[in-house]
């Protein structure tokens, strides 16, 4: 009995500390995560305000390039909110700092000319992989991402192919998420039947699973 209690008890404290070891490392990833934030929100302001008084400076709009966010966690953080957003936090310095700027950053983000289009999509699609869909500056990235697809789509289909089935289907995920998706493919993606059928059946089963999302 006596070993059993000991047992039990030791059972008890390893769960406890592994619970609390948990904690502190989820608590440490969010510290990191604010204070990267907080660095490339002042990387970004100082590039921002360089592009938006000499827009066409070569050397600008690579700067702000090189700064403007390369994930979804990131270009959350700095432009999201949401009452679901991934880190659970209201709008404050630390988490969205440029919120309420969102819209002319993204904007700046789409004017860029210089920026060779590989490189510029794959950013595209790097932002929108693991991405969901969000009021404000998610939405306007979301929407400008769309509209550059539809004018460019054989480019971002060639990079597209060069990604995993994962990153495919989480890109076109985050292409139709919103709390009103589209009932089926619209004609410019229709047209990809039978063309490119991996990243169709993709394309397909990511619509699907949007619309099931925002029916519960």
């Amino acid at each position: 009995m006596k070993l059993f209690i000991i047992v039990l008890f030791s059972q008890l404290f390893s769960s406890c500390t592994a619970n609390i070891t948990c904690r502190n490392i989820a608590n440490a990833n969010v510290a990191d995560t604010q204070l990267n934030g907080i660095k490339k929100a002042e990387q970004l302001k100082r590039a921002y305000q360089k592009v938006s008084s000499s827009p066409y400076t070569i050397k600008y709009q690579q700067e702000y390039f090189a700064a403007f966010p390369n994930t979804f966690n990131l270009f959350n953080h700095l432009f999201g909110y949401s009452d679901k957003d991934p880190l659970g936090e209201p709008v404050s310095d630390f988490n969205s700092p440029l919120y309420n700027k969102a819209y002319l950053y993204v904007e700046a983000f789409f004017k860029l000319t210089v920026i060779p289009k590989n490189q510029y999509y794959n950013r595209m699609i790097d932002i929108s992989i693991n991405g969901r869909w969000y009021a404000d500056g998610v939405g306007y990235f979301q929407h400008a991402m769309q509209e550059k697809l539809k004018s460019d789509t054989s480019v971002f289909l060639e990079l597209l192919a060069k990604r995993s089935d994962k990153e495919i289907k989480s890109f076109w995920y985050f292409y139709f998420d919103g709390p009103h998706p589209v009932k089926e493919l619209p004609d410019e993606l229709q047209k990809l039947r039978g063309t490119v059928n991996r990243i169709f059946l993709l394309m397909e089963l990511a619509l699907k699973e949007v619309q099931q999302a925002w029916k519960e």
